[in-house]
């Protein structure tokens, strides 16, 4: 994992910024490049820090608030960033999770970039903020909005259960890729998903590395052309999920 580009910013003081803030928004218009300069150079726990400073300062305004206020004045994207930002990463990422399932047609892009980048425990602490927020548990919503090979393979990955541990293993990755082979190009009836999706969900990141090489190494072409195109036929978006999982 590469190193945070935002790191809590020295000399930070939540008042002085909370007031700079303020000022940023008055009047006509906002002056964007200090919200930017403020915002972007402050680490989310300062950020929290910020607007709660800004709630005790200025009693029923929230720095949120005066954020929408500003959208018939600013670009609705700027608004949007900004908001992102100032919001606590857990309670973010489950709202984009809601709003990618309850828009209209369900965004599996968004979903899987959520549920596949996160480890066991953000995963778990996000499902928990969704259910608070919205009252609906998220793997319901995801069976709910979605069928077939991906509503397996989402409400795998939202059950935060991934084996987490670096410890590689090649004969059960050779064991793997001859399951994956069997279950797909061998069986002339079509696909054995359970097992693609086992191997995909459980496994560790290193060891699904390993999985994919002996795999190639048993057919002689990446695992992206044979089976995993007869899986994913009728959902082509799991194929975005498998090569997102690859990548980690």
């Amino acid at each position: 994992m590469g190193r945070p580009t935002v790191v809590p910013y020295e000399g930070f003081n939540d008042e002085d910024d909370a007031k700079a803030l303020k000022a940023a928004f008055k009047g006509f218009g906002s002056d964007e490049d200090a919200i930017i300069d403020i915002i972007t150079r402050r680490s989310n726990e300062q950020r929290r820090q910020i607007a709660t400073r800004f709630k005790t300062m200025y009693g029923k305004i929230k720095l949120r608030t005066l954020i929408k206020r500003t959208k018939k004045r600013t670009e609705r994207n700027f608004e949007d960033l900004i908001i992102a930002l100032m919001t606590e990463p857990t309670e973010f990422q489950a709202k984009q999770l809601h709003k990618a399932i309850s828009g209209l047609g369900t965004d599996e892009k968004t979903i899987v970039e959520i549920l596949a980048v996160h480890n066991n425990e953000d995963v778990i602490k996000i499902a928990d903020e969704y259910e608070g927020l919205y009252q609906t548990s998220l793997e319901a919503d995801i069976k709910g909005d979605t069928s077939g090979t991906l509503k397996r393979l989402l409400v795998s990955l939202s059950t935060g259960h991934r084996d987490e541990s670096d410890v590689v293993n090649k004969d059960a990755a050779f064991q793997d890729a001859q399951d994956l082979l069997q279950a797909g190009e061998l069986l002339f009836t079509g696909t054995d998903e359970s097992v693609f999706n086992q191997v995909m969900c459980q496994r560790n990141r290193p060891q699904l590395r390993l999985v994919f090489e002996e795999y190639e190494k048993l057919v002689g072409h990446p695992n992206r052309n044979g089976d995993r195109k007869r899986i994913l036929r009728n959902n082509k978006r799991s194929a975005f999920a498998t090569n997102r999982m690859r990548k980690r």
